[in-house]
């Protein structure tokens, strides 16, 4: 039997369903257009003040950056971590000298190695760069231990010099089973020299 809800409980449900119209109301007119939104900004903002505040901040060091560089370029104990000479061709001939001195020194380590290759590479250079850099191609017959040292060498010791490409393949007369033996690779390697004197001219 249905049982007629007295006054108090039509008061309490009214309440309730009000309660629920007025929060659907604040969510709709409130929250999603207003609120929300604002709050999103707020975010934005934050993170726009963060981001000033980390440029600020490097901008403040530039000052002591540019005297630590400076006295790096004049600091005679880190010339040698680059090629000497002036001139880019004689010094493109003095790096593939030195590769093959270095070759050389592993030339009986493990499979043995032997520099078959050397061919400089020209380089356009461009006229605000702070140094001069001149690349050479190196074509080897190595085997896995002498190669290993070689690269070691050539990327760690200096003068600083720079393994831009790599290229390894089985020798064609290889065995077609065991081990490799020795690999043709194929290098192309960069180092880097003073810049040129204001007003000079390369060709």
């Amino acid at each position: 039997m249905r049982r007629t809800l007295t006054n108090r409980e039509r008061r309490g449900l009214a309440l309730i369903i009000l309660g629920l119209v007025l929060g659907a109301a604040y969510w709709l007119l409130v929250e999603s257009w207003f609120a929300g939104p604002l709050r999103e900004v707020n975010a934005q903002a934050q993170q726009v003040r963060e981001q000033q505040q980390r440029y600020a901040s490097v901008l403040g060091q530039s000052d002591a950056l540019h005297a630590a560089l400076e006295r790096a370029r004049t600091d005679p104990t880190t010339h040698d971590s680059l090629l000497p000479g002036d001139d880019p061709g004689a010094v493109a001939a003095d790096l593939m000298q030195h590769v093959a001195d270095l070759v050389s020194r592993h030339s009986n380590t493990g499979g043995g190695c032997t520099l078959t290759q050397r061919m400089p590479i020209t380089v356009a250079q461009e006229q605000d760069e702070p140094y001069r850099h001149v690349k050479v191609s190196l074509t080897l017959a190595c085997a896995i231990e002498p190669l290993t040292a070689i690269l070691h060498a050539l990327e760690y010791q200096r003068p600083f010099l720079f393994v831009d490409e790599l290229s390894l393949r089985r020798a064609a007369n290889a065995p077609a089973n065991g081990a490799a033996g020795r690999l043709e690779v194929q290098l192309l390697v960069r180092g880097y020299l003073q810049a040129a004197p204001a007003g000079e001219v390369e060709r």
